[in-house]
């Protein structure tokens, strides 16, 4: 008796393809959004949308933009190519950069977030590679109103009218219930591990970001701080002092 070949070897059937950035967004627990070139500054990045398992951010997916050598309008298949750029890499420059809506748009001086974003940027275009995630965090965690509430606190108004007391930022938030800082980076590690990236060189002063990252399984190489050489506001210089005095570490 003879049987009819399917044309499949064995090599064949036990062959893995790669998998794209899809499926291992999928098995980090995230759900990917959407993908496309961007160009930022006259540079080709891409940007990545995505989102954690039963979290919907609707038309605002916390975004993901990837610099790196590879010329990305060129490619076949964006989404491998996203998969692979920077699998087994190490030392990535990396900025975990939660939203703030005033400083990264509107130029706000109250805070330095704005300058981190574009700095931590353009050091990865000098470098010729990083990975800048910009998580929907706005107000530290507790969302636009919640922020512009806590910010009128800080200038002294407390439900439209003047009081005698200004808050900090961190008396502010507590003020409304909410802890000093209301951050998760569960769905930015995810990111991370997706990327299969090896280490990270992470732009940041926060001991607390550092330490989630790596219980999340990212391997932070090194940490390096930023800052524009001209100062920063009196407002600014206030919250930075008051982050100092929690812990965290600036090299400025």
């Amino acid at each position: 008796m003879t049987t009819q070949s399917t044309g499949t070897s064995d090599a064949t059937i036990g062959a893995k393809f790669p998998m794209t950035i899809i499926e291992k967004l999928s098995d980090a627990g995230l759900r990917f959004i959407s993908a496309s070139p961007v160009e930022l500054q006259r540079r080709i990045w891409i940007c990545v949308g995505f989102e954690e398992e039963g979290e919907r951010l609707g038309q605002h997916p916390h975004l993901a933009f990837l610099y790196g050598g590879r010329d990305w309008l060129r490619v076949h298949d964006l989404h491998q190519a996203i998969a692979d750029e920077f699998s087994g890499a190490e030392n990535v420059l990396t900025r975990v950069h939660s939203e703030c809506l005033l400083g990264d748009a509107f130029g706000s001086t109250m805070c330095d977030c704005g300058d981190q974003m574009r700095l931590a940027m353009e050091e990865m275009e000098s470098q010729r590679g990083g990975v800048f995630l910009y998580l929907r965090q706005e107000g530290r965690g507790i969302g636009m109103s919640n922020k512009l509430d806590a910010l009128a606190l800080q200038y002294g108004f407390c439900q439209g009218e003047r009081k005698h007391h200004r808050h900090s930022s961190d008396e502010a938030n507590l003020a409304l219930g909410f802890a000093i800082d209301e951050r998760s980076y569960n769905g930015a590690a995810g990111f991370l591990n997706a990327l299969g990236i090896a280490s990270v060189q992470l732009i940041t002063g926060n001991p607390g970001k550092i330490g989630d990252l790596e219980t999340a399984g990212i391997r932070v190489s090194s940490a390096l701080d930023l800052w524009t050489k001209g100062g920063s506001s009196e407002r600014a210089t206030a919250e930075i002092e008051e982050k100092v005095a929690r812990g965290y570490i600036y090299q400025r």
